[in-house]
């Protein structure tokens, strides 16, 4: 190779290095790998998760076990030293009860004769009755009288029936409700400008809120203590998580690997050159991977890491078969092995397209980054490795036990396929108890301290089960709000029934256009003389003044719009639960303690409304996918099959070079169902991984192009042991998903190495 050439292969890392920091963004939240969605539906709230105001909003709650209340002034400068951070919106109180009162004063007092009920009918069939009408001047004397009475006067004034505090009194308990929870712990709600999975923004967040707290504890004698949750507090664990697990594995398997091929090798200058081609195909992939999807996951690097393990095998066999010739003949030595490098890579390939097919965020990353990786390893195995190792340098490779396996199972082949055939039997009986994984969440043990912390948290304030509601959609906030006046019955039933104990929707605060125009046309047909003359008679008997509170004075208005509630502080309250685009409008009712399939069963008459749930929408997403990713693998080794049949026109070959993959694959399946373990995506993930490289073991060893079936072993002996090590190097990661990956490979490689010369005869054998 001219030596401009070979100047230019290593000057490609560095310049790929620069070109990855400076045009590559890098993502963790596992949403982003793991959340899409098939409808509408599942995309607005994978969005939601991912940037909306409830992925934005942290849960605070300061206290101590000992009981010892937290005072009212130290929450308030607490309040104003968290407001002070660079990217935090807003800081407020979740009950919010003296912004919700002013808010009341202000906007609601105006709409009262609008917004006062969701079935007028009945409500003023029972108030314009001389009985209502004196119980509602009694209500209204003691509102007086009570420590809101400033507050109710000014409503008084203009809304003298108080129709404005109809909708509010379950509000009103909720906050009560607020408030008993709180007399031990004090709570607050932080929302930031930045989304809650941008992850090293939130990191320095919440740093920020620790340190603020710290400062302000400083030579305090209470024992007070910070803590918070929320979608920002998950998403910058997991980033330390995956950053942790790639810096570890990264760092482990390129030293374990370098190790290893000098111990194989015997040689810097071929470590030098494999590993300069290895470290070009990596950075190649992470460029083609971002360019397909405008960023590159954490989980993709982690995995891909995985790839060098595949990557290595091309060149591996290239400078093993190269070693054992002359100068002159190393490149006719790697263009003679080119044909079963080429297959195997396409071969690993197919199974790769079959996965980014399925759909799955995840699995399309992966699919684009490890197919750039072989095509570029093989590429570069071929067109540029023969001229760097062109030198004189020569020997032979000799892994350990490798030719004694090879031997025994020459010399004993019936009585082991009699042995293999047995075992296979036995797993064949044992595949029908396998199971999948079912909860999303037994994937990450590692953050259930998160969990229970949020489960803690929470349960201080009102009880809203996180990430449980009903979803009602329509073509505008309008049609979802018309639909949502039509849920709120239901679930007052369910109330009633005891399958619900309280749910939490946007009435009082909004009601619809239609029904605050029915609220006010009916109750015009109610503000006759009779009726005013039964008032000013229920007021005179309380001793309240008839001349300032006994007129009926409810002029109609133009309906209150959801854009003048969110220009006032109840913005806050309901923002979260309304997600809107210009093609679709949803609203959701938050739900408190509930029987799940009463609720179903109870929405199952009302169109475009459904009882939803994150996880299970996480689980059935993850269930749809991988059942799809199980059809495509199988249409991935279909095709695997058609092109080994094409290349043999045998079908004995054909089968015998599929044998050690598909036997591998079986066994690990049988051992997955014999210890109970719930198979998820990243079981899938492994599968996948050992049917690709088992199959490229199969056809080295099936054509042995070199003309030497003990060097070939050989070098797949090599191939394999990197292969291992590096899946072996994700058992250290503190993550259960990539130690679940590297379980699965480990094992699945080395049983697929040693079927091979157990079902595949060579004459060479001895």
């Amino acid at each position: 190779m001219p030596n401009r050439r070979k100047s230019l292969f290593y000057l490609l890392p560095p310049l790929l290095s620069l070109l990855v920091a400076l045009t590559v963004e890098f993502k963790t939240d596992l949403s982003a790998f793991i959340v899409a969605g098939d409808n509408a539906e599942e995309l607005l709230l994978a969005s939601e998760m991912q940037s909306g105001a409830l992925s934005r909003r942290y849960l605070i709650s300061v206290g101590s076990d000992d009981g010892k209340p937290v005072t009212g002034a130290f929450i308030e400068t607490l309040q104003e030293r968290l407001n002070a951070i660079d990217g935090v919106l807003e800081v407020w109180s979740p009950e919010r009860q003296n912004q919700n009162i002013e808010a009341v004063q202000v906007l609601y007092r105006d709409y009262a004769g609008a917004l006062y009920s969701l079935k007028p009918e009945q409500d003023l069939a029972e108030l314009f009755t001389p009985q209502g009408l004196a119980q509602r001047a009694e209500f209204l004397k003691r509102a007086l009288l009570s420590p809101q009475g400033a507050m109710v006067k000014s409503i008084a004034l203009q809304d003298p029936l108080l129709l404005t505090l109809n909708g509010f009194r379950t509000v009103g308990a909720q906050m009560q409700q607020a408030g008993i929870a709180n007399t031990q712990y004090r709570n607050l709600i932080l929302e930031t400008e930045m989304a809650g999975l941008d992850a090293p923004q939130q990191s320095r967040i919440q740093a920020a809120i620790e340190q603020a707290f710290k400062e302000l504890m400083h030579d305090r004698p209470e024992s007070w203590r910070l803590e918070m949750t929320g979608v920002p507090v998950f998403a910058a664990a997991t980033q330390q998580l995956i950053q942790g697990d790639i810096v570890q594995i990264s760092i482990l398997s390129s030293l374990a690997l370098m190790t290893l091929f000098l111990l194989l090798f015997r040689s810097f200058g071929a470590l030098l050159q494999v590993f300069t081609l290895l470290i070009i195909v990596i950075l190649s992939a992470i460029l083609s991977t971002a360019w397909v999807f405008g960023y590159v996951h954490g989980m993709t690097i982690a995995i891909g890491s995985t790839l060098i393990g595949i990557c290595i095998d091309y060149p591996i066999h290239a400078i093993a078969h190269a070693q054992t010739v002359r100068a002159e003949d190393k490149t006719a030595a790697i263009i003679r092995i080119w044909p079963s490098l080429l297959l195997g890579g396409i071969t690993t390939l197919v199974g790769y397209a079959a996965l980014g097919a399925s759909g799955y965020p995840g699995f399309q990353q992966i699919a684009i980054y490890a197919g750039t990786g072989i095509i570029a390893a093989l590429l570069l195995t071929r067109f540029i490795l023969p001229g760097l190792v062109a030198g004189d340098d020569r020997r032979t490779l000799k892994v350990p036990l490798v030719a004694r396996w090879a031997s025994f199972c020459a010399r004993f082949r019936p009585w082991l396929l009699t042995v293999l055939l047995a075992l296979l039997g036995s797993s064949l009986f044992a595949l029908p108890s396998l199971r999948w994984l079912e909860d999303m969440q037994d994937l990450t043990p590692e953050l259930d301290y998160l969990k229970e912390n949020d489960k803690r948290i929470r349960a201080r304030m009102v009880s809203i089960e996180p990430g449980r509601f009903v979803l009602i959609t329509g073509q505008d906030i309008e049609t979802a709000l018309q639909k949502a006046e039509q849920v709120y019955p239901v679930l007052d039933r369910l109330k009633q029934q005891g399958d619900l104990n309280e749910y939490f929707g946007l009435y009082p605060w909004l009601l619809s256009t239609r029904q605050q125009e029915l609220n006010q046309a009916l109750l015009q047909d109610h503000l006759t003389d009779a009726n005013r003359q039964l008032w000013q008679q229920a007021l005179r008997e309380q001793g309240l003044s008839v001349e300032r509170l006994g007129r009926f004075d409810y002029p109609k208005q133009d309906a209150l719009t959801l854009e003048q509630v969110f220009e006032t502080p109840v913005k806050r309250l309901i923002d979260s639960r309304i997600i809107s685009t210009e093609r679709q409008s949803v609203v959701m009712i938050w739900l408190a303690e509930h029987e799940p399939e009463a609720l179903r069963a109870a929405l199952a008459t009302i169109e475009d409304a459904r009882y939803f749930s994150q996880r299970d929408m996480l689980n059935d997403m993850t269930r749809d996918y991988t059942e799809r990713a199980q059809t495509l693998l199988a249409a991935g080794l279909f095709i695997i099959v058609l092109l080994l049949a094409v290349r043999y026109r045998s079908l004995v070959k054909t089968l015998q070079t599929l044998l050690p993959a598909v036997l591998a694959a079986l066994f690990i399946l049988s051992l997955w169902s014999l210890g109970g373990a719930a198979i998820s995506f990243l079981h899938l993930v492994g599968f996948l991984l050992v049917v690709a490289i088992c199959v490229d073991y199969g056809i080295f060893y099936q054509e042995n192009r070199g003309g030497d079936i003990k060097l070939t072993y050989q070098a797949m002996a090599a191939s394999m042991s990197t292969s291992a090590l590096a899946f072996g190097c994700l058992g250290t990661a503190e993550s259960t998903s990539l130690r679940i990956l590297a379980g699965v490979v480990v094992l699945g490689v080395l049983l697929g190495f040693l079927f091979c010369p157990l079902i595949i005869k060579h004459r060479e054998d001895s």
